[in-house]
């Protein structure tokens, strides 16, 4: 037979580490926003969820922006369709996004003309010699 002390300590030792272990189920937000359904697999570096008055939702990571407003669904600024009342919309780990089980778009979305509009600045962009920015540093 055991003996008692050991068998609390080991009690004791497996709380603590199912305790102090990070949870799956913790990195997802569910909830309910103007009579649509969340599920949002967040981003472990950094992300805002930002419910608005007015009914409407923003999910902003680094590489995903999901924006649900006056029953339109916007994936990094690129209109996806709409949602209403009783839908449920998740992000998924992947960074895919769904409504009601149908894919929508994901991370890459609108990712083309982000490029293209990135491309074009940098051609835009002035450009200044060596000479006139070592005057600039020097002479204000």
């Amino acid at each position: 037979m055991p003996n008692k002390t050991f068998t609390k300590l080991g009690l004791f030792i497996v709380i603590t580490l199912t305790m102090l272990t990070p949870s799956c189920s913790s990195l997802t937000w569910t909830g309910t926003h103007d009579g649509i359904r969340y599920s949002i697999h967040r981003d472990n570096r950094t992300h805002a969820i930002v419910k608005g008055e007015n009914g409407s939702l923003m999910y902003d990571s680094p590489e995903l922006v999901v924006l649900s407003e006056s029953g339109r669904l916007v994936i990094n600024g690129e209109s996806s369709g709409t949602v209403g009342d009783g839908d449920l919309v998740e992000v998924t780990e992947l960074g895919t996004v769904l409504v009601n089980g149908e894919r929508r778009g994901d991370k890459m979305t609108g990712h083309a003309e982000m490029q293209q509009r990135i491309k074009q600045a940098k051609a835009n962009m002035q450009t200044h010699s060596y000479e006139e920015l070592e005057y600039k540093a020097n002479n204000g």
